[in-house]
Parts: C-alpha cells; structure tokens; sequence
C-alpha cells in the first residue's frame, strides 16, 4: 500500500483464503465496552524485538479508497486459536483525524476482554497522519494480551474518536451487518505469520455526507481508505499456518482479484475533525 498498493496487495491475496468470508459475529451493539478499561503497558520494538517495518508496505496511503476491500473481509470465526500462545498486538501506522481506541475480546477457553491502545496518535517518521497530534504511539510499539489457550475465539472492536467522545462514539467491529452503518470497516491479512487488521473509523458509504435515512446518524465522508487503524496481531506461527493450511504459501499475483478503475485518488486532506486534545 502506499505507492505500491497494487504490489503489496497482490502479493498477500495467496495467504488470504483462509481469512476472508462473510459471517456472523457478535454485534457491535452487543459488545460491552468497558469505560473503566486502563491503557496496559506499550513496549517499545526495541524491548519486544518486533520489525514493523516489512508491514509499511501494507499501509493504505491516505484519502485513497482501498479497492474490492470485500475481498479482504475478515472471517473472525478464523480467529480461533488451535494452540495455546502469548498473544501481543502491535501498532503498525494510522491515517486518522479521529483518535481512536481498540479492544479484544477473547471467548472460549480463555475468556477475557479489555483495552489494547487508549490513544492511536503516531509520532515521530514513517506516520501516514503525519503531525496531526496526540503522539501516543511510535511504529512498532505493542502490548501484550497474555496466555491465551486453544480453542478460544479472539475478536477486536474499533471506538472511533473514542478518546474525545467516549460512550457516544461510534464502535466498528468485524461483522459488517451489526456495524452501526452496515458496511464494513475491517480488512485483513496473513503475513510472515501474522495477521494484519486494518480499520476504516468514519461512519457512512464513500464521501457521504448528511444524514443517513436508515439510521438517523450522521455520514462522515468516509474516504474508506482503510489506514485509520493498523496493528499486527502476534497469534503465533502455528495459529496462522492452522488458519490457511498446513504450510504459508509462497505469494503469487492475481491479477484478477483487482478492479484497476476502482482506486479513486485524490490529494491528501485533513480529516473531518482534527485532533484537538493530547
């Protein structure tokens, strides 16, 4: 992504199979967003030892509508860990105004919930956001969820601007008919053994504005761009070759997957709200 989104893009489409499918999950509506969650601690990549940086090349570039973004649709039932793992989630980049939250939520043999980043602000080089405020993250930083043991299911929910707006924000997770809009907001990839999640935070359809008829909510003239979230989850090697076969296939490009005509590009523009608290 960036300049090279057809390349990184094509690139990943052979470790996808095993990912991408509709299905039904718990709603965004039904899942319980805990106020009182606290920021765990962030390490540093030069603590955990995490590259961040083969992953950039997946990072949508800004106000570029990410192209057939169904195709990448993530499958959490997928997300069910065949063996046990020390899971970690790290930060990748974010292109947003807003200043987004993300949770888990973890079901089955291990059952546990709770907040992975509080503030998804970047600082410093390499930010799609650029200076936009907030510097919370550096590329690379991740936290820990801890032990999670097999047979459990693994799930992760979006609160757009939930730094500012707290319990009136809009929360996105990867079931696409329970969104608030019912569109979709995640996107996913397997990659050097891990997956790859990336969120779109702005309510409504492509550039709508106004007041949505079905929903009395109000579209935010989403670029659906994809880039406003982006993490990596450590499930572990094992886990993700469970998930597409029993080896990661080498990529291969498939050119068919891909509509050139339908990226629309457009100049970089600030967000519909900045960020205006730290």
């Amino acid at each position: 992504m960036k300049p090279n989104l057809f390349t990184a893009l094509i690139a990943a489409t052979a470790t996808l199979t095993g990912l991408v499918s509709q299905v039904e999950t718990a709603s965004a509506a039904d899942f319980n967003w805990n106020s009182s969650w606290t920021q765990p601690t962030v390490y540093n990549k030069s603590q955990t030892g995490f590259n961040d940086a083969p992953f950039q090349q997946f990072v949508q570039a800004e106000s570029v509508a990410l192209p057939n973004s169904g195709q990448f649709k993530l499958d959490p039932n997928k997300l069910n860990l065949k063996y046990d793992h020390n899971v970690s989630v790290y930060f990748i980049n974010e292109g947003a105004g807003y200043r987004n939250q993300l949770a888990f939520e973890a079901t089955g043999t291990t059952n546990k919930s709770g907040l992975l980043f509080n503030d998804i602000s970047c600082q410093g080089n390499g930010c799609v956001s650029g200076n936009w405020g907030g510097n919370a993250l550096k590329l690379g930083d991740g936290v820990k969820v801890g032990n999670v043991t097999a047979g459990t299911q693994l799930d992760f929910w979006l609160r757009a601007d939930g730094l500012n707006r707290g319990t009136s924000a809009n929360i996105f997770g990867t079931d696409t008919a329970s969104n608030p809009d019912g569109l979709q907001h995640t996107v996913a990839y397997a990659y050097n053994n891990y997956i790859l999640l990336a969120f779109e935070d702005l309510y409504g359809g492509l550039y709508a504005s106004g007041v949505d008829s079905a929903t009395g909510k109000r579209n935010e003239g989403s670029d659906r761009d994809f880039n406003d979230v982006v993490v990596v989850l450590d499930i572990g090697e094992a886990n993700v070759k469970a998930l597409i076969g029993a080896t990661v296939p080498e990529p291969s490009v498939t050119l068919s997957m891909f509509a050139v005509g339908a990226v629309s590009m457009f100049g970089l523009r600030r967000r519909r709200q900045s960020r205006t608290s730290n």
